[in-house]
């Protein structure tokens, strides 16, 4: 089921988190960066530097910008530095396009740990 796309801004990016990481999801798909590019009206430079950070480091890579200066990312950026009620609409809005795509992330991995498992049962034993 095809999740609905945003763009909210994550760290001054255009793009947020959870559409990058639906953009891999549908090359990874597809295998075409151009039909992907032009799906989701971006440029193949972004797409390509996308699933490389993908492939390298996970969705996490897919958060910041790769940047040498760039200290570790933590797990989940949004860690209370206060408290929801003191966030701006901005801020928990972007807070729930994280979460969502985590979510998405999570449900993706769930579903091809539940297909290798089934693929494994599905073998025949060599004993």
């Amino acid at each position: 089921s095809p999740l609905q796309l945003t763009r909210c801004s994550f760290f001054m990016s255009k793009y947020t988190l959870h559409f990058k990481y639906q953009a891999v999801l549908h090359y990874l798909h597809i295998r075409s960066q151009q039909r992907t590019a032009d799906h989701y009206s971006i440029s193949r430079t972004h797409l390509r530097r996308w699933i490389r950070a993908y492939q390298e480091g996970g969705i996490g890579a897919l958060e910041h910008p790769q940047s040498k200066t760039m200290p570790q990312h933590r797990k989940n950026p949004f860690i209370a530095d206060k408290p929801d009620h003191e966030k701006t609409q901005a801020e928990l809005i972007e807070e729930l396009c994280y979460m969502r795509a985590k979510v998405a992330y999570l449900k993706e991995l769930k579903a091809l740990s539940k297909k290798q498992t089934e693929k494994d049962k599905a073998k025949p034993s060599k004993h």
